[in-house]
């Protein structure tokens, strides 16, 4: 379980058009859209000739531990993709991974309680299987980061899921899409940017500044036919988004996906495609991970303080003297639709 507050949100209720109890809705939100993506894995998959199977990557586990009042497989995302991966008409590995041994230790636990209720049988400890290897999962105790490529073939369908805590957490090593391009042409990915209850922005400078490479890595593994998202969240005091990698064609069918999800906690998902708008897609970055007094000393510098080294970066954007107080961070919650594409 990545966020311990207790949730509302129950699959298949009546919701009220804006459910925002505390900061609550995001976590059932995100599992909500991780549902919708595998949905569409699935049934893209068995229309595809070329795909012989499916590979699904965590690359930040969890516990999976149940939520009172939710069903396990739609409340922790080993439980998501269990659940999807017996629907699937192809073959599905599992590759799920954790780093902390304690946090492990109650992954394990937890699989071992929910899978065969969805008629999973354990081969070893870490491995369970699902009709006889037709959907296989194993639950490695080591960092995403250094998840494996080796296996990974021409006919498969990588999925991943990277959800970090904070910043210093990123699972997503800076080769790690490449790695994928170079084995396989299917290749989706899923990763949370917010990382922080009080808001991104608050987070210090030289912790937001490293978010800015992270995201030009995935934007250089990018083969032509591929594109790269960033869902941000209207309206959200937390600037929660989304950095979404997908096939261009499927553009349309991310944006209704996305803002599906998200209607009825009564938000709005503002996208911005790398391909599409690369102008758009630096601004929307500039947004969410810099202060407004921060863009004001670069204004009209972007493009050559983005080519910087990051401690060039830095040296371009002195820190105050003092903490910005709450009316100095008022703004931080003020990410309008209208916004998107203005100058700053």
């Amino acid at each position: 379980m990545k966020n311990p507050t207790a949730l509302t949100y129950q699959d298949g209720l009546l919701m009220p058009k804006h459910m925002d109890v505390g900061r609550s809705w995001r976590t059932p939100a995100k599992h909500d859209l991780i549902r919708s993506i595998l949905g569409q894995e699935v049934g893209a998959a068995s229309r595809l000739r070329g795909a012989q199977r499916m590979v699904w990557y965590d690359l930040t586990a969890g516990d999976a531990a149940n939520i009172d009042g939710e069903a396990w497989h739609q409340s922790c995302s080993p439980g998501i993709l269990a659940r999807h991966a017996i629907q699937s008409p192809k073959p599905v590995e599992i590759r799920l991974h954790e780093i902390q041994p304690a946090t492990y230790d109650r992954l394990l636990k937890n699989l071992d309680d929910q899978l065969p209720a969805l008629g999973y049988t354990k081969t070893s400890e870490g491995a369970w299987t699902y009709r006889s290897g037709h959907v296989v999962m194993a639950a490695h105790n080591m960092s995403g980061h250094d998840a494996s490529t080796a296996g990974i073939r021409r006919g498969d369908a990588v999925f991943v899921i990277n959800d970090p805590n904070a910043i210093t957490e990123w699972a997503m090593r800076p080769t790690f899409a490449a790695e994928i391009t170079a084995r396989t042409w299917m290749f989706r990915s899923l990763s949370t940017m917010g990382c922080n209850p009080g808001g991104l922005k608050r987070i210090d400078l030289e912790s937001r500044i490293d978010w800015f490479d992270t995201i030009e890595s995935q934007q250089a593994a990018l083969p032509d036919h591929r594109d790269l998202v960033i869902a941000a969240i209207a309206r959200d005091d937390a600037q929660w988004a989304y950095l979404i990698s997908t096939a261009g064609k499927w553009r349309a069918t991310t944006e209704k996906a996305v803002q599906t999800v998200f209607r009825p906690y009564g938000r709005t998902a503002l996208m911005s495609w790398y391909r599409q708008d690369a102008a758009a897609f630096q601004d929307a970055k500039m947004r969410l991970f810099l202060q407004r007094q921060e863009r004001e000393q670069i204004r009209g510098r972007e493009t050559a303080w983005i080519s910087f080294t990051r401690a060039d970066r830095l040296a371009m954007i002195p820190r105050p003297e003092k903490p910005l107080t709450d009316d100095d961070l008022a703004e931080l919650a003020l990410f309008e639709i209208d916004q998107m594409g203005d100058a700053a």
